[in-house]
């Protein structure tokens, strides 16, 4: 078995990647995890998106695709030596490009109005539309290059950033935000007794252990960092708020439902948060962040922490 950075799915008609998968399968787009084809024009080997319906995720289950048996002339899968038909699980799958051909990422900060429509199969034609990949032409060598993975949400991204911070790449891979790019380093922004007038003007990810409340008189989940940021020589704890009505709109609000629900009935109600904002002061004595879009908020276990300090 190899590992695959897209794959062709049969319900929803697109080759895309596992974390689209992931906000397709729990917003009710996709319901199963083996429905899914290799992407190449000249293979249709079956694959399947493991931990497509784990709703914890950490460094060790985070969702991926793995292909079965492609075909002797399957161009979709790089790098490993195997019998035709077979796949060694010795030897995952890898594109050709080395790291000066890595290409940015790119966040875009609105999903498009179609994403989470149902499609009808019978309308499409299924060999044409495989041949959209995501392969981006060749470097000198020849080689094929991909990467610049598309993505509506920072759960996207802070699948990325554990992964390269593990690595100790964080500096070597780059985002791009409204035309501007960025490395994974300095996207990412701890919580950690900053001055507020120190900080940057752009939004970046914010991260942290916080609490999560329910607030029942205002009907909204309240998140309170642990950690202080400073103002007027007061150390303020940042915290953001989610009312009913912004998960009610929000398409993938079965998988936010679950964690904040979880998280604030549980005597720990602490989480590891990321929010792509910008603090600021509110009523003079508060520091808030504004969250304009689910899709700009990750709430993980707190196990994760755990395994991300370890590399701090």
């Amino acid at each position: 078995m190899a590992s695959l950075e897209e794959a062709f799915s049969t319900e929803y008609q697109e080759i895309i990647d596992p974390e689209l998968a992931y906000d397709l399968y729990w917003a009710g787009i996709i319901t199963d995890k083996s429905a899914f084809e290799c992407p190449g024009d000249k293979c249709d080997a079956k694959v399947t998106c493991i931990n497509l319906d784990q709703e914890k995720q950490d460094m060790h289950q985070s969702p991926h695709f793995r292909g079965y048996n492609h075909s002797d002339s399957c161009d979709a899968t790089f790098g490993q030596d195997r019998i035709p038909g077979e796949e060694s699980p010795q030897t995952p799958a890898q594109s050709k490009f080395v790291k000066s051909d890595v290409i940015s990422d790119i966040f875009h900060l609105k999903r498009p109005k179609n994403q989470f429509a149902k499609k009808d199969p019978k309308d499409i034609d299924p060999t044409k539309v495989k041949k959209k990949s995501r392969r981006r032409g060749r470097n000198v060598t020849g080689d094929e290059l991909y990467g610049g993975s598309k993505y509506y949400s920072v759960r996207s991204l802070v699948s990325k950033f554990i992964r390269y911070k593990k690595n100790d790449s964080l500096t070597e891979y780059k985002v791009n935000i409204t035309g501007k790019d960025i490395s994974y380093k300095s996207l990412f922004k701890g919580v950690y007794q900053q001055p507020l007038k120190a900080l940057p003007d752009d939004n970046l990810i914010y991260w942290g252990v916080a609490f999560i409340d329910y607030l029942d008189k205002q009907k909204c989940y309240k998140i309170s960092f642990v950690q202080t940021l400073e103002h007027n020589g007061d150390n303020l704890r940042p915290s953001l708020f989610i009312s009913e009505t912004m998960i009610a709109d929000y398409p993938v609000k079965n998988l936010v439902v679950k964690r904040l629900d979880k998280l604030s009935k549980e005597k720990d109600k602490r989480a590891f948060i990321f929010i792509y904002s910008k603090p600021y002061l509110a009523g003079g004595k508060y520091i808030n962040f504004q969250l304009d879009s689910l899709d700009y908020l990750e709430i993980r276990y707190l196990d994760l922490f755990e395994e991300l300090v370890k590399k701090a």
